[in-house]
């Protein structure tokens, strides 16, 4: 049976964000081999995952504005070339710079492809039920692609080595890339075509993210506690607020303060980079701690995370679309965000004394995986709640980089704890344990910015047009 044109653009789209998922968790399981063939460091390791989570989240406004300036699909097929040419570059690296660079320059591309996607995909579904269940479908495959990374990078690592878990996007991109003339123009109109890029936000934006991490991860040498990490986290705030200055000053800024202060638009984007300070770094501490600690293989780490990726995916897939449709946005990310809190604070709490995965790891995650599952596509649904057509490019940007940005800081600060544990005397098992119970906290300062925060359905009823 022949796919529609609309079922064609679903697929190349959904498809596009599958990878750039895969593409972050398809490193997690490889850290271990990738540390010993390129000799990084413990707290260096982290950038294997950062340095791609960074770019993304420093550029993915820059990519949203650019594709509604100047064409979606143009933006989108740009950026899906230099993630592919950097995935190709980046099996060859030959030492930890270039291996960092290279996924560096992969989040550059995902920062102008995904957000591209994400408001061609609001194009070609613009009725309200219609795109409600597209982004069902997107919330669903990206989970599938964290999913299959984590499968993936374990057989890939175990079978061909590490660097195939860059190649294999080669492939994939080229295909994409071959049907893309399916895929809507998606011009501007004539007003928006005139603008110009804010490059100095970008850069604002994307230093001040790069410092945050930078802060947490140099920690690693000089402790938590020491000036420079405090001076580094001032710096990193200091460029994010200076950032905020000139957003409000600019003809055309990346990210309009008016769209932005939005309570719905706001909030979730609050919700997404509390929330996601969890999300990264639990498969990452989680997978760490099944091959230091158990002694799992690559291949049997990647199974054993594969019961919290499936939860999140049938949850976002399925419960988290239907619950929303009957009671709304703010109830499902409340409720979400209550059983992603108790799913960590159990993980965090069997780790401290790991005995085995059955009875440590797969109940928390399992419970963590359906929380976040619940949550994500709510949050979703609500930062693009009321938001002009003209700027969906922005709005799904802005939602990715919160989402990348409390990945790569959540990251950082659950290394720094977890070798601050280890500095004090305890064991990697505490340490992983201390990181995960962090992560709780700052998940429920998410929850509660939800429930202050975001409207409810009577609200949003009465600030309708």
């Amino acid at each position: 049976m022949l796919l529609s044109h609309r079922q064609l653009c679903l697929l190349l789209l959904c498809t596009t964000q599958f990878v750039a998922l895969l593409d972050f968790s398809i490193t997690m399981i490889p850290l271990p081999q990738i540390q010993h063939s390129l000799g990084f460091t413990p707290g260096g390791l982290q950038w294997v995952i950062n340095a791609y989570g960074v770019a993304i989240a420093g550029f993915l406004l820059l990519g949203g504005r650019a594709a509604d300036l100047f064409g979606r699909r143009r933006v989108f097929i740009a950026g899906l070339l230099l993630f592919t040419a950097a995935s190709l570059l980046g099996g060859f690296s030959h030492s930890p710079a270039m291996l960092v660079a290279t996924r560096a320059l992969q989040g550059f591309g995902a920062a102008m492809f995904s957000p591209a996607a994400f408001s061609l995909l609001l194009a070609v579904f613009p009725q309200p039920a219609q795109r409600n269940r597209a982004l069902g479908a997107w919330t669903a495959v990206a989970a599938s692609g964290f999913v299959a990374g984590l499968i993936l990078g374990g057989f890939i690592t175990d079978l061909l080595g590490w660097r195939w878990v860059l190649w294999i996007n080669v492939p994939v991109g080229l295909l994409v890339l071959a049907l893309s003339p399916a895929l809507p123009q998606g011009r501007p109109d004539a007003a928006a075509a005139g603008g110009s890029l804010d490059v100095w936000g970008a850069l604002l934006v994307a230093s001040g993210a790069a410092t945050l991490v930078f802060a947490f991860a140099n920690s690693e040498h000089v402790g938590l506690a020491h000036p420079l990490t405090f001076a580094l986290v001032a710096l990193a705030l200091a460029l994010l607020a200076l950032f905020v200055w000139v957003e409000g000053r600019v003809a055309t800024p990346l990210m309009p303060l008016a769209v932005f202060l939005r309570r719905s638009t706001g909030g979730a984007n609050i919700v997404s980079l509390l929330a996601n300070t969890a999300l990264g770094p639990t498969f990452v501490v989680v997978a760490l701690a099944m091959q230091e600690v158990l002694g799992f293989s690559a291949t049997r780490t990647g199974l054993g995370l594969l019961p919290m990726a499936v939860a999140f995916t049938l949850a976002s897939a399925w419960a988290g679309p239907a619950l929303i449709a009957r009671c709304g946005t703010k109830p499902v990310i409340v409720g979400g965000m209550l059983l992603f809190i108790g799913g960590l604070a159990m993980l965090g709490a069997s780790l401290a004394t790991l005995a085995s995965w059955a009875a440590s790891i797969l109940p928390g995650t399992v419970l963590a995986g359906i929380g976040y599952g619940l949550a994500f596509p709510a949050w979703t649904v609500a930062g693009i709640d009321g938001v002009p057509e003209a700027d969906h490019g922005l709005a799904g940007g802005m939602l990715t980089t919160t989402q990348e940005v409390g990945s790569a800081v959540g990251l950082a600060v659950g290394v720094a704890v977890s070798i601050a544990v280890l500095a004090g005397g305890g064991t990697a098992a505490q340490g992983y344990s201390g990181a995960i119970l962090v992560s709780a906290c700052l998940v429920a300062a998410g929850l509660a910015c939800a429930i202050v925060i975001l409207p409810g359905k009577a609200a949003r009823q009465e600030a309708a047009p």
